[in-house]
């Protein structure tokens, strides 16, 4: 492995590492929106369950989106014994 070929494994993990903190910062956002959503102490006939469907969509998709980039981490820190 080349020193080149590191680096530019270092430089796309740093990216990685990102976009991974991006998507958690998203989730965080949107579950507490699901959550205030879905007050326990509101009245079942006024919970807007279209939005929190909407929102638990979108969440699903940043957890997938999550879930891969976790995954490509993982396989370059193993590829490149980087710790």
């Amino acid at each position: 492995m080349s020193s080149n070929e590191l680096l530019i494994a270092k430089g796309r993990l740093s990216e990685l590492n990102e976009r991974y903190k991006e998507y958690e910062m998203k989730a965080d956002s949107l579950l507490i929106q699901i959550r205030e959503l879905l007050n326990p102490f509101s009245d079942f006939l006024e919970l807007d369950l279209e939005k929190v469907l909407m929102l638990v969509k979108e969440f699903r998709q940043l957890q997938l989106k999550a879930r891969e980039c976790s995954d490509k981490i993982y396989k370059i820190k193993e590829t490149y014994n980087i710790g």
